[in-house]
């Protein structure tokens, strides 16, 4: 792919977003990642994320470069929303130590998410749970949204449709617990509307301060469908002493104020690789 030899990254991805549309026949196999080429990833040419990760070797440019630079210290990643495992292997990879545990709640994105850990000798690294994480134990409506084959557009609904499965929810808290997680590194969250519900059910760890960094996302149309305002999850993690940052319109970061030693750039060095 000759997008692969711009630079720097940030000029990359602005060409490529124009080329994508002209290029439909595009091989979406092996794709090697720009930030770990030991890693090659199955993806879906039809999805626009994927479609970055296929012309880029990269996805969300500056979350995947604090990734990769936080996962070099090495730790837990629980990554809830985890699609196809894109983050979670290149978090498995950085250290020796580090471990995952991703949460997919959508059966149309869990064998690709099991091929590409598998794929990539990971196994032992990463743990998949194929249930959703909520604001409470239970069952919930979960929105397969496959429209234009997107493979990220799945999410709980309070509506009955004929796209709507029913998923088993359980909270990080409940999660953490049974699985003495005791602490976690990062937290990555991509639910499509339903972050905030993702840390209203981590009360008790964020109370006792042990999730260092959290990274989540407002997709306002979904959040909307689901009762959830904007300010909500800041409201909410601010109660804890968590220090939230606003990064662009839908992207937020979020640490405890104790631990500001901890603040991470987003904003790291294109030198990463």
């Amino acid at each position: 792919m000759l997008t692969r030899f711009i630079y720097p990254l940030t000029l990359r991805a602005r060409i490529s977003w124009r080329l994508q549309k002209l290029f439909s026949n595009i091989d979406d196999k092996n794709i090697l990642l720009h930030f770990d080429k030991r890693l090659k990833m199955d993806l879906s040419k039809n999805d626009v994320g994927h479609q970055s990760i296929i012309f880029n070797g990269f996805y969300e440019l500056e979350l995947t470069k604090t990734i990769v630079k936080l996962g070099i210290k090495g730790g837990i990643l629980v990554d809830v929303g985890a699609n196809y495992g894109y983050f979670s292997c290149l978090w498995a990879t950085q250290n020796p130590i580090n471990k995952v545990f991703a949460f997919e709640a959508s059966p149309v994105n869990l064998q690709p998410l099991n091929n590409n850990v598998n794929k990539n000798n990971l196994s032992g690294a990463i743990t998949i749970i194929p249930n959703a994480i909520g604001k409470e134990k239970g069952k919930l409506k979960f929105d397969l949204a496959t429209e234009n084959k997107q493979t990220g557009w799945g999410g709980f609904s309070l509506k009955n449709n004929a796209r709507a499965i029913n998923v088993e929810v359980d909270t990080l808290d409940n999660y953490a617990e049974k699985n003495s997680i005791y602490k976690i590194d990062v937290l990555k969250i991509d639910t499509e509307g339903a972050d905030t519900w993702v840390l209203y059910g981590s009360k008790r760890l964020l109370q006792e301060k042990k999730i260092d960094h959290i990274f989540f996302e407002h997709n306002f149309e979904r959040m909307k469908l689901l009762n959830i305002t904007d300010g909500e999850a800041k409201s909410f993690l601010e109660r804890f002493d968590y220090i939230v940052e606003q990064h662009s319109p839908t992207d937020f970061y979020a640490y405890p104020k104790a631990k500001s030693s901890y603040h991470v750039s987003t904003k790291a060095s294109e030198t990463i690789h």
